[in-house]
């Protein structure tokens, strides 16, 4: 009778510091901020920042423009035109493409220099796209 082989166990992902995933909410939230002007802060929490629309959609309220969500072991980047607008998600690289989950949201646990720099011009092109439909 033949032993099966046993698997070893998997390696589990160490914790991310609290402080690491501190700076990391601030550096995206920062990139979101600076679109404040032309939109409405919802929520300014230390753990949740969230911006609409100053005009209404089509059904009255204002629209879901972008987030900044601190989570347990990362920190989620929401930014709605990318799932209203093609050429916007078709324009980002596969680098930040492999950030991505779903159509709208990245994660990160650290802070990523070309990521958040390709993030910044994303979200100024994003703004654009929502003015460009009179949406903001």
């Amino acid at each position: 009778m033949a032993t099966a082989k046993k698997r070893a166990p998997r390696a589990r992902p160490q914790p991310v510091p609290a402080a690491a995933l501190d700076a990391v909410f601030a550096a995206l939230k920062g990139l979101l901020a600076k679109h404040a002007y032309h939109l409405n802060v919802v929520h300014d929490l230390p753990d949740h920042y969230y911006l609409e629309t100053r005009k209404p959609g089509p059904d009255g309220k204002p629209v879901f423009f972008g987030a900044v969500q601190r989570r347990k072991g990362y920190v989620a980047y929401h930014l709605m035109p990318l799932a209203t607008d093609a050429a916007l998600a078709a324009a980002l690289s596969p680098a930040l493409k492999k950030r991505m989950q779903g159509k709208s949201c990245f994660h990160f646990s650290a802070i990523e220099p070309a990521a958040f720099a390709e993030l910044d011009r994303v979200t100024r092109a994003a703004l654009a796209s929502f003015q460009r439909n009179k949406m903001a």
